[in-house]
This record gives structure tokens, C-alpha cells and sequence, in this order.
């Protein structure tokens, strides 16, 4: 995305929060369509970083109870644990996840679902 469409777009994002609508009824009135709404208000702080040549996104430091970076899976050997289990896969834009999880740590994995879906 050029600079010019980010302004545009940035333009859009700050008269939407200026009007004090909720986002349903701003779009409409507007005519944008809602999800294109959220994508510009979630990559607002990006640009404006981007634009201002930081590169840095302001007022995103990382939370002290939001663990940060790599973390370590502990990979069972081939033919281990033949119980049951969950396969979940997560896709989100290139990345990907895939998980295999025992049935008898259901557990963990809500905890784990829940700290990835924040």
C-alpha cells in the first residue's frame, strides 16, 4: 500500500472516531463496508509508525502477562502416547499452526486456546 491510500485510509479511520458512532452505523452511513473498517482501525498505529518513519508502533509494548517470542514445544517420538486426541490447526494469513493434543490434558489446551485468542 502507497502513502497516498494510507492517508485515505487513515483519513477514514479518524473521521469514524471523531463521529463517536459505532462502527456498524458509521460504515453504513459512510458506505464503507464494515470489515474494511476494522482491518483500517487495526493497522492504524502500523501506518501512522510507518508514515512518521519510527517503524516503532507506538503504545504497543508488550504486556507483562503476554509471553513474547519462542516457545518451546516438547515433541513426543514416533509411536509415544497412543491415546486420544484433538488435531486443531490454525491458519492465519502465512503462518500456520498445527496441533495434535492428548485428550487427557484438555486443560492445558483451553488455557493454550484462550492465550491465543487474544
Amino acid at each position: 500500500m502507497d502513502r497516498e491510500q494510507m492517508d485515505k485510509c487513515m483519513e477514514q479511520v479518524r473521521a469514524y472516531r471523531a463521529s463517536g458512532m459505532k462502527a456498524k452505523v458509521w460504515a453504513e452511513a459512510s458506505g464503507v463496508p464494515l470489515g474494511m473498517l476494522g482491518s483500517w482501525c487495526a493497522h492504524y498505529a502500523r501506518w501512522q509508525a510507518r508514515l512518521d518513519g519510527s517503524g516503532a508502533i507506538t503504545g504497543s509494548a508488550p504486556s507483562a502477562t503476554r509471553p513474547t517470542g519462542f516457545v518451546a514445544a516438547r515433541v513426543a517420538p514416533p509411536g509415544a502416547g497412543t491415546g486420544a486426541a484433538v488435531r486443531i490447526e490454525i491458519k492465519t494469513g502465512m503462518l500456520r499452526l498445527d496441533l495434535h493434543w492428548p485428550l487427557a490434558h484438555t486443560t492445558e489446551l483451553a488455557t493454550l486456546l484462550s492465550e491465543l485468542s487474544r
